[in-house]
């Protein structure tokens, strides 16, 4: 009887392990920040999907009984694999969503609220502003070697939680979670808050102007002055934002063993 130690020299365990590997993986690809980008195509995913899957194997730790189960028994497994690689990217993306949301406050402040671009990185709509914050921290991002730590993150996972673990996620996962997604607006809010407080004071000094002369055009002149003023504020706060993505990168690299352990 041919085995499939005899076609492709791995045993049935390592081929299971494999199998569950490569669906972490993916599952990380498919929400991570740039490997994740809709401008990245599905083929490109899946070959580095592969590829990792594939210098993972001689060093991955399998759950012994992986091999007894039946492929109903594999469905939860594989179901798991899918959670922690979802998990593990969706801490990375929050960082690129908080700028996004950012750009979006500063858009609506200039005026430019109603206009919409298509954001590269996740193929949804945008704000203008949004897209240039987006666009800033994946510049950001892979000048401070952050794609390396996604693949850290990962090796680091498969350390932590084994492939083929029968072990629970942690019920401590959920308030994570929604503790992240609170720091997305925090974060997004101190992003934005220099340029909202120069476009407001703005906004007071047109009111200002139009109470003091009625003939003037006010609506004329604040539409290309908030839009100068706001650009102005975002070229000279670039420097800020690089100091803050990179205190943003260096704290979610402290804090992946921290969100492994809910594995």
């Amino acid at each position: 009887m041919v085995t499939l130690d005899d076609i492709l020299g791995l045993s049935e365990q390592q081929m299971l392990g494999f199998v569950l590997t490569f669906v972490r993986i993916t599952a990380l690809m498919s929400i991570a920040p740039i490997f994740g980008s809709q401008t990245v195509p599905m083929q490109v995913k899946v070959f580095l999907s592969l590829f990792l899957a594939m210098v993972l194997l001689p060093v991955l730790k399998t759950d012994v009984n992986i091999k007894s189960l039946s492929l109903v028994g594999m469905l939860p497994l594989t179901l798991k694999e899918v959670v922690v690689g979802l998990f593990l990217g969706f801490n990375a993306k929050f960082m690129f969503e908080s700028f996004q949301f950012a750009g979006h406050l500063v858009s609506t402040q200039m005026g430019l609220g109603m206009a919409s671009l298509i954001d590269p990185d996740s193929g949804t709509q945008a704000t203008p502003i949004g897209n240039i914050y987006s666009m800033t921290a994946i510049m950001f991002f892979l000048m401070m070697n952050g794609h390396h730590m996604v693949i850290s993150a990962l090796y680091r996972s498969f350390e932590v939680f084994s492939v083929g673990s029968m072990s629970l996620i942690k019920p401590a996962a959920g308030p994570h979670m929604l503790t992240l997604f609170n720091d997305l607006f925090a974060v997004g809010i101190r992003l934005a808050a220099p340029c909202m407080a120069t476009l407001f004071l703005i906004e007071v000094c047109m009111g200002i102007m139009a109470r003091m002369v009625p003939q003037m055009n006010i609506f004329f002149i604040g539409l290309p002055l908030r839009l100068g003023v706001g650009m102005f504020i975002i070229i000279a706060s670039l420097p800020v934002f690089y100091v803050f993505f990179s205190s943003l990168l260096e704290a979610w690299k402290r804090d992946i063993n921290g969100i492994l352990t809910y594995f």
